[in-house]
């Protein structure tokens, strides 16, 4: 039972208390329930499917996006950045797509998640996320299985596609996660060690960072060297190349300028 769970069944035990012995319940009684129905309303409402757009603008300070020309030069890769929420419907959508993009492109891209949430170092995994601590414990696992991957986009795709398989039981199911990480052949030990340690809740907080600092807080929103370029959220908006795979491929194509060869892909897009 999660902190919801508890706070939903502390707040009936105590109307069916008072009721079961014959008395109206007090005022201060009333007050409370009150709060705790606002409260729980309020959670309900923000566990709907909107996953990110405006709840939660109140709490992620605005800011502008930093230069991010010198972080990329670092690489010949295309940036490929998605700011998401592992409990969210639209981030499961948006990754359901990029899994067609990587298998075409990924020699020329890299992946950076953000997961959506507010550091706080007195919560259970130093944030608070919008689906509960069990949300951040999926946050954590994916962003340790791409930290862990060795690089390999395809085999961290594999990995997502197989806990997005059982999007119900993202942080929830213990053994989900240490399964899909083997079946997609990553070093489970690594994984597991990166998971279950503080490496994982530093990885989640600088997550949180970037997303906060980047001033997304809409799960999905996709960027590509640095620049917003996709947003699904109950339908996509803001998506002026498009937001299907072969778009987004076309776009990573365009945007590669490194010396390795680019995918044979690429030649389908004479513009890029």
């Amino acid at each position: 039972m999660d902190k919801h769970e508890r706070l939903l069944d502390s707040e009936g035990t105590g109307i069916e208390d008072g009721r079961a012995h014959g008395r109206a319940p007090s005022n201060k009684r009333r007050l409370l329930i009150a709060g705790l129905v606002a409260a729980v309303t309020g959670i309900a409402l923000w566990g709907l499917h909107m996953c990110g757009s405006d709840v939660g603008a109140a709490w992620l300070s605005p800011a502008n996006r930093a230069d991010t020309t010198d972080a990329l030069s670092k690489s010949d890769k295309v940036q490929v950045e998605l700011f998401v929420m592992s409990q969210c419907p639209d981030a499961v959508k948006v990754e359901g797509v990029f899994g067609n993009v990587v298998r075409e492109v990924y020699s020329i891209m890299d992946v950076q998640l953000n997961f959506i949430g507010r550091p706080n170092p007195n919560a259970t995994y130093g944030v608070d996320c919008k689906h509960g601590d069990s949300e951040c414990r999926g946050n954590i696992d994916e962003l340790c299985a791409l930290a862990h991957g060795g690089g390999d986009l395809p085999a961290f795709w594999r990995f997502l596609s197989c806990l997005n398989a059982r999007f119900r039981d993202i942080g929830r199911d213990p053994d989900l996660s240490l399964k899909c990480a083997s079946s997609a052949g990553l070093d489970t030990s690594a994984f597991f060690n990166c998971a279950t340690t503080l490496e994982g809740r530093q990885l989640l907080k600088q997550s949180a960072e970037n997303a906060q600092f980047a001033a997304v807080n809409t799960s999905a929103t996709v960027f590509i060297d640095g620049q917003s370029r996709c947003v699904e959220d109950a339908g996509w908006r803001d998506c002026p190349g498009g937001h299907a795979a072969t778009d987004f491929i076309r776009d990573i194509c365009a945007a590669y300028k490194g010396p390795r060869p680019r995918p044979s892909i690429c030649a389908e897009f004479p513009s890029a």
